[in-house]
């Protein structure tokens, strides 16, 4: 009888909270960090204490390549005085927006935070520290099974089927050639994010039932570290973690995720800041401006690769690998991402990992949504 995934194995782990700044230095970077979601952050030795704070930052008021993006119209005067408290992953939002210049004329000021995944950024905005936060999809199916009150403001999506910026890696020396031969293993993953949903697909095409596999609850750095030191047989894991790992010598790609999931990426915003009519239009006015970015980047991926290059130490070829693997692009809420995100709460339900089936179009802000995405363009 196939055993049931275990949550964690006798790894050391790291707290999600509290790696240390080497740590993320050398391997750092959350999905959709690159290209036209964002780039990466430089890291800053002096954020020791806490791990969101130690993945890295690029040095603020900082315009690379004397780049210079206009926002939006300016927003209404009423706006200022008013602070938009924004959680970002590994500063990667505000890398696009420094690199960029697109906050430039803001009527509102942005407070940033620092986190290392969506979870927690959702536990911020439902404790009210928090606005608004960037995340992958997953995360927002836990958030509304658990009552959180956020929702769904705005989204990109994968541009590119053969491109993803995720992938399942098996150390160096293992005998592994196809995902199938992972049954009855070891995988590295962060349960509860979209790595973890990434990883049920690829399994699924294998023919490979989630419960014959053993789930390391690994946060992306430290299942990095697990790889190469063959603590464990797998790891879903992301870019540029994949690059360094690979170029390290000590792991291989097994199976690319391209081809397996939208690639969708998320903001979102506490009803409680939705509820706010001045902070509601700075958010509508904050993501015209991502965007705004987002369409500049995409266009300029050698500032990308650079940037990776100048954040990391990297070597261009590993920088060009990252920047490859991530083509994104601004959406509209769809009938395609509510129907891609109901099959993946499904999914969780039929596996166990859920208890109640969602009716997922709840967490969208669809009408606000559609005002936004007419101000920036967008079609879908």
């Amino acid at each position: 009888m196939a055993r049931r995934p275990s949550p964690r194995r006798s790894l050391r782990v790291l707290p999600a909270r509290a790696l240390p700044a080497r740590a993320l230095l050398a391997r750092a970077l959350p999905a959709r960090a690159v290209a036209a979601r964002a780039l990466p952050a430089r890291a800053v030795a002096a954020a020791a204490g806490a791990a969101a704070a130690a993945a890295g930052a690029l040095v603020a008021g900082v315009l690379l390549a004397g780049v210079l993006v206009a926002g939006p119209a300016a927003a209404a005067a009423t706006l200022s005085g008013v602070t938009l408290n924004v959680a970002d992953q590994f500063k990667e939002y505000q890398t696009i927006f420094n690199a960029t210049g697109a906050l430039k004329g803001a009527k509102y000021k942005v407070n940033w935070s620092e986190f290392t995944d969506g979870t927690h950024i959702i536990a911020a905005e439902a404790g009210g520290s928090v606005d608004l936060g960037d995340m992958a999809e997953t995360p927002t199916i836990f958030a509304q099974a658990a009552g959180d009150p956020v929702k769904v403001v705005a989204t990109t999506v994968g541009a590119s089927p053969k491109a993803s910026p995720f992938g399942l890696l098996v150390p160096a020396g293992s005998s592994a050639t196809e995902v199938a031969q992972l049954r009855g293993k070891s995988i590295a993953v962060q349960v509860g994010t979209v790595e973890q949903y990434l990883l049920i697909q690829m399994l699924q095409r294998a023919k490979v039932p989630y419960g014959t596999v053993h789930i390391d609850n690994l946060t992306v750095v430290n299942g990095s570290a697990a790889v190469q030191s063959g603590q464990v047989d797998g790891y879903l894991g992301v870019q540029p973690l994949i690059s360094l790992d690979v170029q390290s010598g000590k792991a291989r790609v097994l199976q690319s995720a391209a081809g397996y999931g939208m690639l969708l990426g998320y903001l979102t915003a506490s009803q409680a800041a939705l509820d706010n009519p001045k902070k509601k239009a700075a958010i509508a006015d904050f993501v015209q401006r991502f965007y705004k970015a987002g369409d500049y980047l995409r266009n300029h991926r050698q500032l990308a690769a650079q940037t990776y290059v100048e954040t990391y130490g990297v070597s261009p070829a590993v920088a060009r690998a990252a920047v490859a693997s991530v083509q994104v692009k601004g959406s509209p809420l769809t009938k395609k991402i509510v129907a891609y995100q109901q099959k993946e709460a499904d999914t969780f339900l039929k596996l166990g990992l859920l208890s109640t089936k969602l009716d997922v179009a709840k967490v969208f802000t669809l009408p606000f949504n559609r005002q936004i995405s007419k101000a920036a363009g967008l079609t879908g």
